[in-house]
């Protein structure tokens, strides 16, 4: 019964382990003493806590190294190759299809590594404020720890590793104009059902969704480096980790980067992902090569005919604490610039879309949900597979209240 069965092979795992713990050891609330306890206490097989947590940032370290030292997209973190078909997609979206069979994900590249290398600076910091040794923890790693080793010894090198990372996004940026919209959308149309067709076509020219370009970031990079162009909601991830209205309200950064984020979730499917009445579909593949569209129509379970729990709860959280950031505690703006305002607007009308679309879906307690389209109406319809209760869809809880929570209008 020990025996290992199935190995997914995650590596997303191992960038968010130090996130996680970051957030616990930078808490103010929490005393050095029991920071100190939690560090050394057994982890098993052995080792302390620590050892352990060294092992994973010696590791993490290593994967990140090339691309630190290179820029190039194929030094990015990549999936492990599955078998002669494509890579093994070891990230959340865990189905054959997930990536479109994507080389080098974008939820594990743009998201997950930058801010594991950011925590990893963190962590070394606190440990040596506790009084511990980083260095003697990592005798106990039976793994290659040359890249930790030369960001405990040179913090400037740890500093050059991070900025590299943060511009990692470049790689997976994709923006097309209207006409290019347009000549991919009527493609994809040719692509569906008749009756799909007739139903997404007239939803087109009611929405008039073609009419501008579009920005987003890619879903991933295929063999070559090259981005996959299909509109996912897994920037919604990095709405929630990051701290944008900060940055915003310190002028460090433009509120467009945060649209990029949010606005393809919230336009109308098939330019974007937002479905009326259902919710942000997880994918949209109307960019993509027929062989991505291909994969997606063979395994539905992350493709553009479902909504996904988890993502929704991440949005909506994600808005929620970029909108909390910029009210000061008597609920007003910190900055009441016209700017600002119109930012937070954006956020505000997508919390609301979202949050409407899904509740009058009838589906949203549930893990995942799909459509059906009956002549001139979608109609949500359970997933097969889906369950009505599942770990994730807790979160529903949090994001309700901290939507609650948010000053009124």
């Amino acid at each position: 019964l020990q025996s290992v069965r199935e190995n997914y092979h995650m590596i997303d795992d191992d960038f968010k382990l130090p996130v996680l713990v970051d957030r616990y050891l930078s808490r103010s609330d929490v005393t050095a003493e029991r920071k100190r306890r939690f560090l050394t206490g057994s982890a098993g097989s052995g080792l302390s806590r620590l050892e352990a947590l060294m092992r994973d940032l010696a590791f993490v370290a290593k994967l990140a190294q090339p691309y630190a030292e290179v820029q190039t997209a194929t030094n990015l973190v990549n999936f492990l190759r599955r078998d002669t078909e494509g890579w093994l997609p070891g990230s959340w979206r865990d189905s054959r299809a997930g990536y479109g069979n994507g080389r080098f994900a974008m939820d594990v590249n743009v998201v997950w590594v930058p801010k594991a290398l950011e925590a990893l600076e963190r962590i070394l910091n606190e440990v040596n404020t506790l009084g511990l040794s980083t260095v003697d923890a990592l005798t106990r790693a039976p793994i290659d720890v040359a890249a930790l080793e030369t960001y405990i010894e040179d913090p400037s090198a740890l500093d050059a590793a991070i900025t590299a990372w943060r511009g990692a996004r470049k790689h997976f940026e994709v923006q097309l104009s209207e006409r290019g919209i347009r000549s991919a959308v009527d493609e994809w149309l040719v692509s569906v059902p008749a009756g799909d067709r007739d139903y997404w076509q007239r939803s087109i020219d009611e929405d008039r969704a073609v009419e501008r370009p579009i920005r987003f970031l890619a879903l991933a990079l295929d063999d070559n480096g090259r981005p996959i162009p299909a509109v996912n909601t897994d920037a919604a991830t990095d709405l929630f980790l990051e701290s944008y209205t900060e940055d915003i309200l310190a002028r460090s950064t433009d509120p467009t980067v945060v649209y990029q984020l949010v606005l393809p979730l919230v336009r109308p499917y098939p330019v974007g992902l937002f479905v009326d009445g259902l919710g942000p579909v997880v994918a949209n593949d109307a960019y993509a090569r027929s062989s991505v569209r291909q994969r997606f129509r063979g395994d539905l379970y992350h493709s553009p005919r479902v909504v996904w729990g988890r993502e929704v709860n991440l949005f909506l959280l994600g808005l929620a604490l970029q909108i909390d950031a910029a009210y000061a505690a008597s609920g007003e703006l910190r900055d009441e610039s016209d700017a600002v305002r119109a930012y937070v607007e954006v956020l505000r009308d997508a919390l609301d879309m979202t949050q409407e679309a899904v509740e009058a879906s009838g589906l949203s307690h549930n893990e995942l949900w799909s459509y059906r389209i009956d002549g001139d109406t979608l109609r949500p319809v359970r997933y097969g597979t889906s369950s009505d209760i599942q770990l994730w869809n807790v979160t529903d809880l949090a994001v309700r209240f901290l939507v609650e929570r948010l000053p009124r209008r």
